[in-house]
């Protein structure tokens, strides 16, 4: 883990705002040279600080009209959670893939063209080893989707 100071706070905040600003931009803003703005881009990389950098894309603009959670109890037997880790995250419509705690084992967010291929889905999944259900909810309005806002929040205390 970082150490975080009051420059890097500055430098993370200011891409949070607009990932694509120059790094001379974000220097100006934290009052820094570019150079060194250069160096702690090159350290938060490294680090994992920075894991990516990736557009925001509407997936509503192509053609993903079906946003979906899917909750998957599975048998603890480690050999099938082993090998369905490894079908879950090959499978393309799964965009977030989680282990949690509670009566459920894993959760899938999943995004899909119609109601077919989510069934489709589904269906691949109950036909894995060791599953023993699963239950899904369709996501009908998002109020908000905002993933910088917890790192935003923590970098101004």
């Amino acid at each position: 883990m970082l150490k975080i100071q009051d420059l890097d706070k500055q430098i993370l905040l200011q891409l949070l705002k607009d990932g694509r600003q120059t790094l001379l931009n974000i220097a100006t803003h934290a009052g820094v040279s570019r150079q060194t703005v250069a160096k702690k881009m090159k350290q938060y990389l490294t680090s994992g600080v920075i894991t990516k950098f990736t557009p925001q894309l509407d997936p509503g603009q192509l053609g993903l009209t079906i946003q979906a959670y899917i909750l998957v109890r599975e048998d603890p037997q480690s050999t099938f959670r082993s090998r369905n880790d490894d079908t879950f995250t090959r499978m393309p419509q799964v965009a977030k893939f989680n282990r949690i705690f509670g009566s459920y084992s894993s959760i899938l967010e999943v995004m899909v063209k119609d109601k077919n291929e989510l069934t489709d889905i589904v269906k691949d999944i109950h036909a894995l080893p060791g599953i023993r259900e699963t239950e899904t909810f369709i996501v009908y309005n998002t109020i908000k989707d905002n993933q910088t806002d917890p790192f935003k929040h923590v970098l101004k205390n």
